[in-house]
């Protein structure tokens, strides 16, 4: 299954002169723990960077700095590790392995942020599945109950 069906959209974002104290705010009101940090080519939004609520925690008031004077620019991930749309469940999984993530931007084949998709998506998506597999096999041990009876 593509990651795009099972991602998140849509997705919260801004820019990277974004402040530290408005970031809090939109993580709060959205109940999210991440908020993409975006540029705009060509009037599309693109990922620059990932910021967290750890990184909110850490990167500023753990140093007791004010955040209206910290930016998302200042903060954020850099290097920062995308997925397509297009990609398997699979593809997003060794993404996050490899690089030791539980987030990963959703862009389109332009590059385009169109959702987002975390480890806890993945596994709920896969428990699912698996749930769905267990099911059958219920299914199959009554039917053979009912034919044997």
């Amino acid at each position: 299954m593509h990651i795009g069906r099972i991602s998140t959209q849509p997705v919260e974002s801004c820019t990277a002169e974004c402040s530290a104290l408005e970031l809090a705010d939109r993580m709060r009101h959205a109940h999210v723990g991440d908020i993409v940090v975006i540029e705009y080519r060509d009037g599309e939004a693109v990922p620059i960077g990932l910021v967290t609520d750890r990184d909110l925690v850490i990167e500023v008031m753990a140093r007791g700095d004010d955040p209206a004077d910290v930016t998302a620019g200042q903060i954020m991930s850099r290097g920062l590790v995308v997925v397509s749309d297009t990609d398997e469940i699979g593809v997003a999984l060794e993404e996050m392995r490899r690089s030791g993530i539980r987030r990963l931007p959703v862009v389109d084949d332009a590059g385009r942020l169109v959702g987002i998709v975390t480890l806890d998506d993945i596994v709920e998506h896969l428990a699912g599945l698996l749930g769905g597999v267990a099911e059958v096999g219920k299914l199959q041990q009554i039917e053979e109950q009912r034919f044997r009876a």
